[in-house]
């Protein structure tokens, strides 16, 4: 019986160049398996904050879309009190202070913008989630954000504010509080009492408005200016909602 025969300096040579390059593809295959399943994992939580962020987004824009739609009855209460020979009372003055509130919206941007910095955007490989993100943020931005209730609004607040008293504002403020203290977000317009307040000193400082063409046509831009805002709080909900579908949909 022969012996067995040793690979040759060359074939040895060869036989641990394949072992090699054989160890290196299959680290490269454990690497990338690795770097995919932590893809994976980032990706799912991204699409995670970004569900709880377009949640988050709907239940703020419901809630200013009830705020608004107060707001504006609170101007028709107060033009019509401008209309008509109406001795002024506690829910005119009301009225008239409450016609000028604001509630800023601002959506929930770290994730998208954690995304755009880190360049995990690419993770976000479904296009139709990824459209409609980019959209909720481009509209939000475009629309919403920095903007109080809206920016023309202030001309209008600095006119029917500086009429009423600082006192009675104050009054309002302490006796009628719509923000929570605790979180300061507005909570509605709870009934309240304004006591020692003389109604027939404010109607002669709202006496004039009456003639004021100009605050006129301010406060009747304030009513088809909250009725423009309820409509793009309202299609900003349906945008939140394409990106919840596309999310469901994975």
């Amino acid at each position: 019986m022969s012996a067995l025969k040793l690979p040759s300096g060359r074939g040895r040579l060869v036989a641990e160049f394949f072992l090699i390059v054989v160890g290196v593809l299959v680290a490269l295959a454990v690497e990338t398996a690795l770097e995919d399943r932590q893809d994976q994992e980032l990706r799912d939580e991204y699409i995670e904050r970004i569900g709880r962020d377009m949640a988050a987004d709907q239940q703020a824009l419901e809630h200013r879309i009830e705020f608004f739609a107060d707001v504006q009855v609170f101007v028709e209460q107060f033009h019509e009190w401008l209309d008509t020979g109406e001795p002024l009372d506690k829910d005119t003055v009301l009225a008239a202070f409450y016609s000028a509130e604001v509630w800023p919206f601002v959506p929930n941007q770290s994730t998208y913008r954690d995304l755009q910095n880190t360049g995990n955007i690419r993770l976000i490989d479904n296009i139709d989630l990824r459209t409609s993100l980019a959209n909720y943020h481009n509209r939000a931005n475009s629309n919403l954000s920095g903007q109080s209730g809206w920016t023309p609004t202030e001309h209008y607040r600095q006119m029917i504010r500086g009429v009423i008293p600082s006192d009675v504002q104050d009054l309002i403020r302490n006796n009628c509080p719509t923000t929570s203290a605790l979180h300061g977000a507005p909570t509605g317009f709870p009934p309240c009492d304004l006591p020692g307040v003389d109604y027939e000193e404010i109607a002669i400082l709202f006496g004039p408005l009456k003639a004021d063409a100009e605050f006129r046509r301010r406060l009747t831009y304030r009513h088809s200016e909250l009725g423009v805002v309820i409509y793009l709080l309202t299609a900003q909900i349906a945008f939140a909602d394409d990106v919840l579908t596309n999310i469901e949909n994975l």
